[in-house]
């Protein structure tokens, strides 16, 4: 079984995300430095001792191991502090690289693993507990020692990942030494191909507590005296440990593509052996049991060895180490071929060091993104080959610089990567190029135009914000549907959210928005635990309708398009009327300017055109219904289900039939009715919407004969009816005295005296019905009385709801009391009960599904967002049907880190890529020595600031990466040219960069007394005549000069010629 690599996270030095790896490995970038004596220094050593000539201080270190962001996970203070800092990096590496997969949100039914492993053996006594936790180890206090064991025993760091991350499959430390965490890959494919987890999450950790250390360098150690890396190269002389962090997130291929995953590469086979007794002992490498992995993973992923184009080595760069290693590897692939310099070596060990258990996964990674781009990386510090090597006439290539890796038809690239442990146990992957992914179905659906993300605090949600932004800004294709699915259900949702709303083209321009602080298309919140009750669900009334209120959820949502139809099949069963689903799919222009809208029932604006048939309340009650019970059915299908249900009005029959009472076809049947008997059995008559005190309605319905009162809304907010004469001459007299008062566009007046004819008749077609108890709570527009779970309505409620006045101030007063309180979701074609909570409850936060100047369906996605800041449930994943969405890998969470230390405090490191404010010159040209020592193959001392590149024997591809790594760590741009011929001495180079850092550097000509800017003298030098054998040994040097940028232009020119034919191969 084939597996996918489907998520990756990484902190390396130099790099904290695989990005910024990748830049650092095409570029040749070192970080693996020397310390500085201020650094050992600040660590404690004494000058005497950082100043021995075989004193070794050098490592990759990685900066910031005291932040952790305990609250995140749940973490008391004292646990985080207690707890190994490689722990807790591993615990944030895990969760980002899950983040990266798009499974960060734990779902039922999805079983997630993880293999893990942490230790640091190159400094087996450099650890947090034994350096910075003696205190507990030795208090006899059992708690404290106990707490110091769980947070710093290897044993608990996948056990602790998958207790914080809610992580349920198989939870195995892995403890190989070095290979750990390569065998922890071999163990997790195994984990997936026999079904015990649906994901596996590979990580290791490795940290050296404390980081800036040193030794005196002792004969025979496999640690580098130089303090350089140099795998396969004759000046190896050992090792230099790194420390870092990685995850990896592995799947089954075939349900990777199926989930529409991003695959970075395959894993095609691997395999596990050890040397056993088959070497020099125990701490030595094996060659037989290394072969015996190659082989092994090559017969596991069914492939030739002559496949393979690039080998991602062990390569420690210890002289006799290196050349075992690659008597293995060459004799593997010597019994499936005889081929010769098909198969690039690197090692990322020259690059960040050794990271010990974490190493294989580092190496991992780095043969992932090489098979990602395309692209073979120089193998960094090498210059020649170690001689105990036959290169030649090997597999092998040892890469100098970057070139580009051509894919061959009709086979993907493939690479291996190796790993080797004290002990013996080696491990071998063989990784695959990822499939191109399927494309994708013309029809495809349009995913909704909303972008969730959250922050456990402020600062992170706003930072998260602006790293959206950002990267969307720099990715502006970003596919919408893809962008949902990632975050809404591949994160994590936090207390602190933010949805935004924009269309595609916008969602970077209402982040940056927010991030200012702006008005923009976004909702934002603060999600209470009282809201995952749901929200109240309130049902808009009569008057609300409109020709084509149904058409753009119709077309889509397939759940709304089936209950419009199965509402249409029962209305023409019991009216006769044909058209009813024309009428609410079509036939509208989408409605009137604003100043053409009349009131409806509820007292606020109806939206109906002047001109356009006018809906009779035979037609509009029971398609008020159909639509309100399809949207109930919509938020149902979202996963939003209701606290408790209102409806003013008519919109009780959508209510009760949503609580459970009324089944479709009764509430429908019944309404319908319902509709007629007003239409056919009722005298005219009319409303009118009467903004004044309660004191004043009150009044003038004494005042005037057959008004009544119909509607109380809120304060100030009232509806009366009665006959046509009574509702004119309430309208006169409210105009003489300058109240506010609008007539609504109804000819019958509910809700008063004129329905008394068809109550009987009402009443009886109620008998019909056979309600059923509630399910859900029931708030009765009639009285705002609050029925519980179980309540059963009969005909005399049903009846008292039509002819008495309809109370909605009474709910909201009731709904106020409501836990939380939930959002008000109103459930209807347009928004009058939104404004009437705004209005009466403005801490209420309400939003209407629908809004009729919205012909798509942008209210109903400002809804969703709305719920969801509240924190009501949402089902993200069926608000992506049929958009054919795929996870893809977006900006990790902002871990808000503070320090979590005890014991002795870590020592601060200088930054080793960008020069510091105020850099002498003097600084700048230590960092060009000792970068031209380590490119040129000179030992420190040997190096002088004014003796020339070239006279150092210098050729252009040794220059080529040196200046790289210059360009890297300063931030500024050299030329081959000037390094040739402006700054051809490292002193020359120095005042280069720092003339262009632009902080503050200072230059030569400045006032520098000798004691600042000591003179480097060579035996070679006089200071006042220069003899003949310096005049010949200048000329000698102009003489190579001319011969390097000889061979320089023709390798520019074949540079040339390869560009040109790889923009060939682009264009056919």
């Amino acid at each position: 079984m084939r597996t996918a690599v489907v998520g990756m996270a990484l902190r390396f030095p130099g790099a904290d995300t695989p990005d910024g790896y990748w830049r650092d490995i095409r570029a040749g970038v070192t970080h693996v430095r020397r310390f500085t004596d201020a650094e050992l220094a600040a660590a404690g050593f004494a000058p005497e001792e950082y100043g021995a000539p075989d004193f070794v201080a050098a490592s990759a270190p990685l900066p910031g191991i005291d932040g952790f962001d305990a609250a995140y996970f749940g973490m008391s203070a004292r646990e985080a502090t207690v707890t190994d800092p490689q722990q807790r990096l591993f615990l944030e590496c895990a969760h980002h690289a899950l983040e990266d997969a798009g499974y960060a949100q734990p779902r039922a039914g999805v079983r997630i693993g993880v293999c893990g492993s942490t230790g640091y053996r190159l400094h087996s006594l450099h650890s947090y507990l034994a350096n910075n936790l003696r205190e507990e180890a030795g208090s006899g206090d059992w708690q404290r020692q106990k707490q110091a064991q769980v947070g710093n025993y290897p044993d608990f760091a996948a056990p602790r990942a998958a207790h914080r991350l809610a992580l349920t499959g198989p939870a195995l430390n892995v403890a190989t030494a070095c290979s750990s965490s390569l065998v922890s890959v071999h163990l997790a494919c195994q984990a997936l191909h026999f079904g015990d987890a649906d994901l596996m999450v590979v990580a290791s950790a490795a940290l050296h507590v404390p980081q800036v250390t040193g030794h005196r360098h002792v004969r025979g150690s496999t640690i580098s005296r130089s303090g350089t890396v140099r795998p396969f190269d004759a000046d190896a002389d050992g090792t230099v440990g790194g420390n870092g962090v990685a995850a990896v997130v592995l799947k089954p291929l075939e349900r990777a593509l199926a989930d529409g995953d991003t695959v970075y590469a395959v894993i095609a086979g691997s395999a596990v052996t050890n040397d056993g007794a088959d070497r020099a002992g125990f701490a030595a490498p094996g060659s037989t049991g290394q072969r015996d992995a190659v082989l092994g993973a090559l017969r596991a992923a069914g492939v030739p060895a002559d496949s393979i184009g690039y080998l991602e080595a062990h390569g420690t760069g210890t002289l006799k180490g290196d050349p075992i290693e690659f008597a293995a590897l060459a004799e593997a692939f010597r019994l499936h071929t005889d081929r010769t310099g098909f198969c690039a070596l690197g090692s990322t060990k020259s690059a960040i060091g050794h990271l010990d258990s974490a190493a294989g996964l580092a190496g991992l990674i780095k043969a992932v993104l090489v098979l990602r781009h395309g692209e073979i990386p120089p193998l960094v510090n090498h210059t020649r080959p170690n001689p105990a090597l036959d290169v030649t006439g090997s597999p092998f290539v040892l890469p100098t610089r970057p070139r580009p890796w051509p894919a061959e038809e009709g086979r993907p690239r493939r690479a291996g990567v190796h790993s080797i442990g004290m002990g013996g146990t080696n491990a071998h992957v063989i990784l695959e190029e990822a499939p191109t992914p399927a494309p994708r179905p013309p029809d495809r659906g349009q995913a909704p135009a909303l972008l969730p993300l959250s922050g456990h605090t402020p600062e992170a949600l706003l930072a998260s914000a602006g790293a959206f932004r950002d990267h969307l800004t720099e990715h502006p294709g970003t596919d919408p549907a893809d962008l949902l699915l990632s975050t809404a259900l591949g994160r994590r949702h936090l207390e602190h959210r933010l949805v935004v709303t924009a269309p595609a083209d916008d969602t970077a321009t209402a982040l940056d928005a927010f991030v200012r602080g702006e008005a923009g298309a976004y909702a934002h919140g603060v999600a209470g635990a009282e809201a995952d009750g749901g929200p109240v669900f309130l049902f808009t009334g009569q008057g609300s309708g409109y020709d084509g209120m149904g058409a753009a959820l119709a077309e889509r949502f397939p759940v709304v398009a089936r209950t419009l139809e199965e509402c249409a099949g029962i209305h023409r069963d019991e009216t006769g009327e044909e058209g009813f689903l024309d009428r609410l799919l079509g036939g509208a222009d989408g409605g009137p300017a604003e100043g053409a809208r009349a009131r409806g029932p509820e007292g606020v604006r109806a939206r109906g055109p002047e001109g356009a048939r006018v809906w009779d309340t035979a037609f509009a009650q029971p398609a008020l219904f159909a639509l309100q019970v399809a949207q109930a059915r919509l938020w149902r299908r979202f996963g939003v289900e209701p606290v408790a249900v209102a409806g003013h009005s008519a919109g009780e029959y959508a209510a009760l039939c949503v609580a459970g009472a009324l089944t479709l076809e009764d509430g429908l049947r019944l309404i319908c009715r319902r509709g007629r008997l007003m239409r056919d059995g009722t005298p005219a008559g009319g409303m009118l919407a009467v903004f004044a005190a309660e004191d004043v309605v009150r009044g003038l319905i004494t005042e005037v004969d057959g008004l009544e009162l119909a509607v109380v809304n809120g304060p100030g907010q009232y509806v009366v009816g009665g006959p046509p004469e009574a509702v004119a001459a309430a309208r006169a007299r409210l105009a003489e005295r300058g109240t506010p008062a609008e007539p609504l566009p109804v000819d019958r007046a509910f809700h008063t005296a004129l329905l008394d004819p068809v109550l009987a008749d009402f009443r009886d077609a109620c008998g019909k019905v056979r309600p059923r108890p509630t399910r859900t709570e029931f708030v009765s527009g009639l009285d705002g009385v609050r029925h519980p779970v179980g309540w059963l309505p009969d005909a005399d409620h049903l009846v008292r709801g039509t002819r008495r006045p309809v109370d909605f101030a009474a709910v909201l007063r009731t709904l106020e009391r409501t836990p939380g309180p939930p959002v008000h979701l109103e459930i209807g074609p347009d928004a009058p009960l939104t404004g009437l909570v705004r209005r009466a409850r403005p801490d209420t936060p309400a939003v209407p599904t629908q809004r009729r100047g919205d012909r798509g369906l942008g209210t109903l996605w400002a809804a969703v967002a709305r719920l969801h800041c509240a924190g009501h449930r949402l089902d993200w994943a069926a608000l992506l049907d049929g958009s054919d969405a795929r996870r893809i890998p977006l900006p990790p969470y902002p871990f808000q880190h503070r320090s979590y230390w005890t014991g002795p405090p870590p020592t601060p490191l200088a930054d080793d890529r960008r020069t510091e404010h105020g850099m002498t010159e003097q600084a700048v040209l230590e960092r060009v020595l000792a970068l031209s020592a380590r490119h040129l193959g000179y030992a420190p001392e040997e190096i002088t600031a004014e003796r020339t590149f070239v006279g150092l024997g210098a050729d252009s591809l040794q220059l080529i990466g040196m200046v790289r790594q210059l360009e890297a760590e300063f931030g500024v741009e050299i030329g081959m040219r000037e390094i040739l011929e402006e700054a051809g001495t490292p002193r020359l180079a120095a005042r280069l960069i720092a003339e262009r850092t632009g902080r503050g550097a200072v230059s030569a000509s400045a006032d520098i007394t000798p004691d600042d800017e000591p003179v480097h003298v060579t035996p070679d030098e006089e200071p006042v005549y220069a003899t003949r054998a310096e005049v010949e040994e200048l000329a000698r040097q102009i003489r190579q000069l001319a011969e390097t940028q000889t061979r320089m232009l023709g390798q520019l020119s074949e540079a040339v010629a390869l560009l040109a034919e790889g923009r060939k191969e682009v264009g056919g």
